[in-house]
């Protein structure tokens, strides 16, 4: 059971090793976006200014992907030649014993003490479908409509403030409407893709500190239909604006557990991720193991 909390908690290791100057950015990884580091004195001084003005203005946590999470194919897009078929469902398979493994880990550390009753960690994973359907509903409507506040809600701050971003941009008069027709494939989506239970890094707090994750990757299948509409000419629909599309999404959810009680937090959407093809599975394994190496 020691492994178990070990396993859950992959951080760790890497944090005893110096940072490197650049790292390759993989979503599998979860190392999020990569950043030239500079060692000079005024670099560490607008480091720490700008790490100090985003605590005081934002005062959250960044949050990462987390480690191993992965989309992969349907079995009918896996590699064609039988030696790399294998190497895929090796490769899906320690994926997801690290994630069950992680899992057993934080609900093995959440025990009561003496380890006598059950334990206080709940990973709810039957409720992640249902709560990613209604956020991304919410999330769209609130881009088109450019609700901010709607926005700030159920995304993470960082896609907050992309998304926020992008409605700021809009030419002013400019208003989009956006409708979800319906969902589609409903014998295959939603499901879920991916589910994990991690520590990682706090970004806001003290050095050392480690913050409890709780993740979900969602997939949906829907037909869409979006139109931007001319406020300044009377509302008028702006000509071939108007579209109707097929998105299969991933969507990545994420929620802090207190590591206290090991409440959860309510979900955010931390944003979407790409299906993954074999080699970029495989290469990203080997990213993993380099950086895990002697440890």
């Amino acid at each position: 059971m020691a492994e178990l909390a070990r396993i859950a908690r992959p951080w760790l290791p890497l944090l005893k090793r110096p940072v490197r100057s650049s790292i390759i950015s993989s979503p599998f990884v979860g190392l999020g976006h990569s950043r030239s580091i500079s060692v000079t004195a005024a670099a560490c001084r607008q480091m720490k200014a700008a790490h100090r003005n985003m605590r005081n203005e934002v005062n959250v946590e960044t949050s990462f992907l987390l480690p191993f999470t992965i989309v992969p194919p349907p079995i009918w897009r896996w590699p064609a030649s039988p030696w790399k078929f294998a190497q895929m469902v090796y490769l899906l398979a320690q994926n997801r014993f690290l994630a069950w493994a992680s899992l057993a880990g934080i609900y093995f550390v959440s025990l009561p003490h003496k380890l006598i009753g059950l334990p206080r960690f709940r990973s709810n994973k039957g409720s992640s479908i249902p709560t990613a359907k209604a956020l991304h509903v919410q999330m769209s409507e609130a881009v088109a409509s450019g609700d901010k506040e709607t926005l700030r809600r159920v995304c993470s701050t960082e896609l907050f403030h992309t998304l926020a971003g992008a409605i700021d941009a809009r030419p002013r008069g400019m208003r989009t409407e956006w409708e979800l027709v319906r969902y589609k494939d409903p014998l295959r989506y939603p499901r879920l893709a991916d589910f994990r239970c991690m520590y990682q890094p706090s970004a806001a707090g003290k050095r050392g500190s480690m913050r409890l994750i709780k993740q979900a990757v969602v997939t949906i299948s829907s037909v869409q239909r979006i139109a931007r509409y001319d406020d300044s000419k009377g509302g008028v629909k702006i000509p071939g604006s108007e579209r109707e599309q097929h998105m299969l999404e991933h969507i990545v959810l994420q929620a802090d557990v207190k590591s206290k009680t090991f409440e959860s937090g309510p979900w955010k959407v931390w944003g979407t991720l790409p299906e993954m093809s074999f080699e970029k599975i495989r290469d990203d394994t080997a990213l993993f193991r380099e950086l895990t190496a002697n440890q």
